[in-house]
């Protein structure tokens, strides 16, 4: 019986960072009626029989894994994040994993963990790689502006560590407080360098966020928004940011990109970044200062691993 094709789904996040990884998906599997699956609960799945694209950030509820068996994964461009390793690596978990192995992992960091747990893998790099900046712009158009997005937001102190839950108690909360001052002087600090920067540079200055208020928008509005955002790093002369996301599409566009690393410190976020080194620049404001004027210089290292997932996943989804 044939299977029909899936994608993830995030109807929760704010961060358009998601959406364009389920659009590179998309655009992978080179189908019609493709279904949408929420990756928080893909283990209360039992509609049809569907092969899905296991990619992205796994995952924010942990207890919620393995999936249904009504899906067949294929584990590609593939991140366990530190946060959920205990609850997604328990033995039910592990044995999952082996039963739909090798992983193609995004990073490094998450081909170590499962490598510890006796599971194969191989490094795959992200599926945003694979985007082709004719989709979204004009190519014969020239390039121009200079677009900022989502600089450094990890120096500040995120809103839901100021709430009460069951996991972050008012002992937490008031360090928090305690640190923002700090935090934010951190902030300000690098902002500056950055400025200091954007000042030599002689097209316009655009400044755009990967966050948004999901509830202002619609999924599919914040669907619309992530490719709206896609065409202006298409488009652009220069892109600087501290997202993975906004990132790695400018070098599959060959958008030349400079990656600010403030705030990355912590092994939830260094780990999301190891292997992504060779496609992008990867600094600290500190450096801005010492920079070459000129563009930063496109790279290809990411072709040989597009051509080998486009493979792959083609091969997945024949019928």
């Amino acid at each position: 019986m044939t299977r029909k094709a899936a994608v993830l789904a995030y109807p929760n996040s704010n961060n358009l960072g998601d959406y364009i990884q389920s659009i590179a998906a998309k655009q992978l599997i080179c189908k019609e009626d493709i279904i949408r699956l929420d990756r928080d609960h893909l283990n209360i799945y039992f509609g049809e029989r569907v092969k899905l694209l296991m990619n992205g950030w796994f995952m924010e509820s942990s207890t919620h894994w393995p999936p249904s068996n009504q899906i067949t994964p294929l584990f590609i461009s593939f991140h366990l994040n530190p946060t959920a390793e205990k609850g997604m690596l328990t033995q039910k978990g592990i044995a999952y994993f082996k039963a739909h192995e090798p992983i193609g992992c995004r990073d490094l960091h998450t081909q170590r963990i499962l490598e510890s747990k006796g599971i194969k893998t191989y490094f795959s790099a992200c599926l945003t790689l694979s985007l082709k900046r004719a989709d979204f712009v004009n190519i014969k158009k020239k390039r121009k502006g200079v677009v900022v997005i989502s600089p450094m937001e990890r120096l500040l102190p995120e809103l839901q560590t100021l709430s009460i839950t069951k996991s972050n108690g008012l002992s937490n909360i008031l360090i928090q407080i305690l640190k923002f001052p700090l935090k934010y002087f951190y902030y300000r600090k690098a902002i500056s360098r950055l400025k200091r920067y954007l000042d030599h540079q002689e097209d316009q200055v655009v400044w755009l966020s990967q966050l948004i208020d999901r509830k202002k928008l619609s999924e599919k509005e914040r669907i619309a928004a992530s490719i709206i955002q896609l065409e202006i790093m298409a488009n652009a002369r220069l892109v600087i940011t501290s997202r993975i996301h906004s990132a790695l599409p400018c070098v599959a566009f060959e958008t030349p990109v400079l990656f600010l690393s403030d705030g990355l410190e912590h092994l939830n976020q260094k780990s999301r970044l190891e292997g992504l080194e060779e496609f992008f620049p990867i600094i600290n404001s500190r450096e801005l200062s010492q920079l070459d004027p000129k563009l930063p210089k496109t790279r290809k290292a990411h072709l040989p691993y597009v051509k080998k997932f486009r493979k792959e996943i083609s091969t997945f989804f024949e019928d």
